[in-house]
């Protein structure tokens, strides 16, 4: 999950300004070192709420080729702004279906979600050839939609100038940067609600369960089959909760923790980060594919992070000055892929002020991978710059209070003593810190699991994903009762397409309703290898959350 703009708007530099500034690496954006899962929906405009409808009014979709992808049908929803007022405002779900190869065969439909919180799931479907395996594009039409507030979906947006102005930073180093901060949030939602409307307030993942079953009815579905990753399965818990005989088979890869209040949220988060980080360390002293090999690797990096402190750490590739949260955030990035690799020829790069071909391919082939998920140009005719943001669907899901400067500055020093390494997780402390001050309600507050009467669900978690560790996964199995959780024994977010082992329990439940037994476990991959010579990946899976 990371806030993603489509904006060429720079902010200030400096170790205190936010992550999500341009930065860095070979003189990429921090926007394409954080989340490959949030595209931007062609023209960016603040569209109004459509008049109030009967809720008795049965709900259609009209199919047609989708623009991007002529051979997937894409297709559009009205739906109530609010769902305790079906009659009131309504929007347009934005959605795209790739039919089954063998319709007579179809077992229904699979509804997909990346994550984010922000990512296309209508994305997601262009890429499912790639993604899901032969039997499962077979016997199942994907459907994907673009969840309120995003992309297509009546995206969340706010005024360029909003994001501008001062006080937005990752961390607030004094009371007056907290001030700052809360004051900057303030006035952001403020914003963001003036140029969005009245769905700024109901973009919570229960309202994007409610969605997913209204367009599961307008299709004649009686029940439904899901696969969400990252943050996707937050969103198929509570669809889980909401509509448990609705479900067919339901997969969640890379499981978030609905339950974690402030403190536990963040730990447990920066405890992933500094895992990941002892994983790579352990790596490198094996592998001489690691370019620090034979070194110090703690060592490297503590005198790489005293520069970023200092403000004279260097890009060597294009002199850019890389600041301590831009070279944590990347960090944290690589470990998500995994690509440890590349990691450490940046890091050797970095060290040594030698300019890497390996950095510099790696950074093609990111700039690559984002220019073909994320126009880079926003085409707004309006008068005010318009750029897309997703902050409130995580606000509104997450109450994650912090009481002033003091507590904020005290749960840092926790994370300091968690993550000696790492410091943080700056995903969740970003996540954390945005939310500060912010005047919305949080629709779906953090609660256990609820689930009654649905079928065996099925959880697939790594045992070193540095986004959604792999705590939350065994506590969020033990929430839902009636669940398997398969266990992949390496590194890097989000499961399913890793190794032969984890595809073939997603597959094998899909297809054949085949639950694995309590307590698989699926051999790690090695971290060194290529995306190509694993087994195919798809930019919509690689998202933060």
């Amino acid at each position: 999950m990371r806030r993603q703009r489509t904006t060429s708007r720079q902010q200030s530099p400096g170790a205190g300004s936010t992550g999500r500034r341009r930065l860095a690496t070979g003189g990429a954006a921090l926007m394409l070192l954080a989340g490959l899962a949030t595209p931007a929906a062609g023209a960016i405009a603040a569209p109004a709420a459509t008049g109030p409808a009967s809720p008795s009014t049965p709900r259609t979709i009209t199919w047609a080729p989708c623009e991007e992808v002529p051979a997937i049908q894409c297709g559009k929803l009205t739906l109530p702004v609010d769902w305790r007022k079906p009659g009131g405002a309504t929007f347009e779900l934005a959605l795209a279906k790739r039919p089954a190869d063998e319709p007579a065969a179809s077992k229904g439909p699979l509804f997909i979600n990346p994550g984010g919180p922000g990512g296309s799931g209508v994305n997601m479907t262009f890429t499912a050839g790639t993604l899901f395996s032969p039997e499962i594009r077979r016997t199942f039409d994907i459907i994907g939609i673009d969840p309120r507030g995003v992309a297509r979906s009546h995206p969340v947006v706010c005024s360029a100038e909003a994001f501008a102005r001062p006080g937005e930073t990752v961390l607030p180093r004094t009371k007056a940067e907290y001030t700052a901060l809360v004051r900057f949030n303030r006035q952001l939602a403020a914003d963001c609600r003036q140029h969005t409307g009245p769905l700024y307030d109901h973009v919570d993942s229960v309202s994007v369960a409610r969605d997913v079953d209204a367009v599961r009815a307008a299709i004649g579905a009686d029940k439904l089959s899901w696969y969400g990753a990252s943050y996707g399965t937050l969103m198929g818990q509570m669809y889980a909760e909401l509509f448990p005989h609705r479900i067919r088979s339901m997969v969640n890869d890379g499981n978030m923790d609905h339950s974690l209040g402030t403190w536990r949220f963040l730990l447990s988060e920066s405890s992933f980060a500094e895992d990941s980080f002892q994983q790579f360390v352990t790596w490198c002293g094996k592998s001489a594919n690691c370019a620090l090999h034979g070194q110090d690797v703690p060592k490297v990096y503590a005198e790489l992070l005293a520069k970023a402190d200092a403000g004279t750490l260097v890009d060597p590739a294009d002199g850019t000055k890389l600041s301590t949260w831009d070279l944590l955030d990347i960090t944290q990035f690589f470990f998500s892929r995994p690509r440890w690799v590349q990691l450490g020829e940046l890091l050797s790069s970095l060290h040594t002020g030698t300019p890497s071909a390996a950095v510099r391919t790696a950074r093609a082939d990111l700039a690559a991978t984002l220019q073909a998920v994320v126009p880079a140009a926003e085409r707004s005719a309006a008068a005010v710059e318009l750029v897309e943001d997703v902050r409130p669907q995580f606000c509104q899901d997450w109450s994650l209070p912090v009481r002033g400067f003091q507590e904020l500055n005290a749960l840092y020093g926790a994370s300091l003593k968690v993550a000696p390494n790492m410091r943080t997780s700056v995903l969740a402390l970003q996540s954390m810190t945005q939310c500060i001050g912010w005047p919305g309600k949080v629709n779906n507050p953090q609660h256990k699991l609820d689930v009654k009467g649905a079928p065996t669900i099925l959880m697939m978690n790594g045992l070193h994903d540095p986004a959604t560790g792999y705590s939350w996964a065994v506590n969020a199995r033990r929430q839902l009762g009636n669940a398997v959780l398969v266990t992949y024994e390496g590194s890097g977010h989000v499961t399913y397409s890793r190794t032969a082992c984890t595809r073939a329990a997603v597959d094998n439940y899909f297809l054949d309703l085949t639950v694995p037994a309590a307590g698989t476990r699926c051999a790690a991959n090695d971290p060194a290898l290529a995306p190509s010579a694993r087994t195919q990946e798809s930019p919509e899976l690689t998202s933060r959350w």
